[in-house]
C-alpha cells in the first residue's frame, strides 16, 4: 500500500511538472511571455482582468488608452497615426467595465511609471444609475499596486501568488495551453496582442458567414431591451454628482498632479445606437451626461484634458447596413452599432493629432456646447427625414 502511494504521489508530482513547464512555455493567456513563447493567445481575449494589469506593467507604455469594450476593440496601439512622441502605447480598456475599473487601473498603471498622455474613452450607459448606487470594487483588483484607499497594496503579493497558481498549475490552464497549440494559425479566433488590443478576428468570420445586417440587428435588440431597463438618471439622489463623475473628476485630478495629457473622447456611436437613445427616452439625458462631462473636464482638467465628442449623425455614423439577404457587403467603419472597428478608431486618433477628417469631431467647452447639441439635433431630423427599412424596423421593434 505504501508503495502504491509513493507510485502515486511521484506520478502527481510528474504530471503537476509537466502542467508547469508546458504552461509556462505556451503562456496560454500570455502573463508571462517566456523566450520564444507566441503572441497567438486566442484564451486571453477573455482574461483580460487579469492579463492587463501586469502586461501594462511590463510594457512601460508613454500612452494609455482606457475605456471599455469599445475601446479595446476600436483603438490600435499599433495604429501609424499614433505621434512618435507617445508611443509606446498600451490599450488597458476592459469590457463591460465602467468608470471605477477606468480609474483603478489609471491609478495602478502611473504607479511610478512614466505615462505621459491618456486616450479615455467614455459612454453614456457608463453613467447611468440608480439614484442611491453604490460601485463595489471588482474582486481582481487586488492584483493591483494600488488598494482601493489609494494607497500601496500590501497584499498584492499574495493574489501574484493566486495568479501563478492559476495560469502555470492549474488544469484549465493546462487545457488552454493544448488549445493554444490545436488553434495556433486558425482563421476567425478572437486574440488580445501584448498591447492589450482584441483585433475581432472572430467577428470576421460571424460577419462573413451571417452578414452584418445580422450582427447589427442582434446588437440593435440587445441594446433596446438594455435601455429600457436602465434607469433614467445621472446623479445621486439631491446632489449633482455621482460615483462615475466622482471617478472621472479623480483620473482627471490625477492626470494634472503628474503632468499626464489626457484627451477624453465620446465615442462614435452608430445613428442605429443614437437612434435607441431617442426611442427609449434618452436624448435628453444623454445631452446632459455632455454638459457635465464638459463641466467636469473643464473644472479638473485645467489645461491637462480636453473632451472631443465622436457622436453625432456624421457620414460614419450613416454609413449604411446591407440588406438581411446580402451576406457579403462589408460594413467598413463598424461592427454593429455600439463597437466601431479599428479604422474609424484610426480616423479618431487623425483628429487627435490635429490632422484627418476635420468635420468628423470637435472639441467640446463650455462656450460651444449648446450650439454643438444643437447641431446634433438638426442633423438627427435631416437623417430621419430620409425613408430607411433600417429605422423603420427599430421603431416597430420598439413599439
Amino acid at each position: 500500500m505504501k508503495s502504491y502511494l509513493r507510485y502515486l504521489s511521484v506520478a502527481v508530482l510528474g504530471l503537476m511538472a509537466v502542467a508547469l513547464g508546458v504552461n509556462w512555455f505556451v503562456d496560454p493567456y500570455g502573463l508571462h511571455r517566456p523566450y520564444g513563447a507566441t503572441d497567438w493567445k486566442p484564451h486571453a481575449a477573455a482574461q483580460g482582468a487579469l492579463v492587463k494589469p501586469y502586461q501594462v506593467l511590463r510594457q512601460s507604455p508613454r500612452t494609455l488608452i482606457l475605456g471599455n469594450s469599445r475601446a479595446e476593440v476600436g483603438f490600435d496601439p499599433e495604429d501609424g497615426a499614433w505621434p512618435q512622441q507617445l508611443k509606446p502605447v498600451y490599450n488597458l480598456a476592459l469590457p463591460g467595465t465602467g468608470v471605477r475599473v477606468e480609474r483603478r487601473l489609471f491609478e495602478h498603471a502611473i504607479y511610478n511609471r512614466q505615462v505621459k498622455s491618456v486616450l479615455l474613452g467614455v459612454d453614456f450607459m457608463d453613467f447611468l444609475m440608480s439614484a442611491d448606487a453604490v460601485i463595489p470594487e471588482p474582486d481582481w483588483a487586488r492584483r493591483l499596486l494600488v488598494a482601493a484607499n489609494g494607497k500601496p497594496n500590501g497584499t498584492r503579493w499574495l493574489h501574484m501568488l493566486q495568479d501563478g497558481a492559476v495560469t502555470l498549475a492549474s488544469l484549465d490552464a493546462l487545457i488552454h495551453s493544448f488549445d493554444t497549440i490545436r488553434q495556433k494559425g486558425k482563421s476567425g479566433v478572437a486574440q488580445l496582442t501584448p498591447a492589450g488590443f482584441n483585433p475581432m478576428h472572430d467577428y470576421e468570420v460571424i460577419a462573413q458567414d451571417e452578414g452584418y445586417y445580422n450582427l447589427f440587428r442582434q446588437r440593435d435588440v440587445e441594446n433596446l431591451r438594455a435601455y429600457q431597463l436602465r434607469p433614467k438618471n445621472l446623479y445621486l439622489k439631491g446632489t449633482a454628482s455621482s460615483p462615475a463623475f466622482d471617478d472621472l473628476s479623480r483620473i482627471l485630478r490625477g492626470a494634472r498632479d503628474h503632468g499626464i495629457q489626457v484627451q477624453v473622447v465620446i465615442y462614435p456611436y452608430h445613428a442605429h445606437l443614437l437612434e435607441i437613445f431617442r426611442l427609449t427616452g434618452f436624448w435628453e439625458l444623454f445631452e446632459d451626461w455632455k454638459r457635465g462631462l464638459v463641466q467636469r473636464v473643464t473644472l479638473e482638467g485645467r489645461g491637462h484634458a480636453v473632451l472631443w465628442d465622436f457622436s453625432g449623425y456624421h457620414a460614419y455614423a450613416r454609413e449604411a447596413i446591407p440588406l438581411p439577404s446580402d451576406r457579403k457587403t462589408q460594413v467598413k467603419w463598424y461592427w454593429e452599432a455600439g463597437h466601431f472597428k479599428k479604422e474609424l478608431g484610426s480616423e479618431i486618433l487623425k483628429r487627435l493629432a490635429g490632422k484627418g477628417d476635420p468635420s468628423f469631431g470637435v472639441v467640446l467647452t463650455p462656450e460651444n456646447i449648446e450650439q454643438q447639441l444643437e447641431l446634433i439635433r438638426q442633423d438627427g431630423d435631416r437623417f430621419r427625414s430620409v425613408p430607411s427599412a433600417a429605422l423603420a424596423e427599430l421603431t416597430a421593434t420598439v413599439k
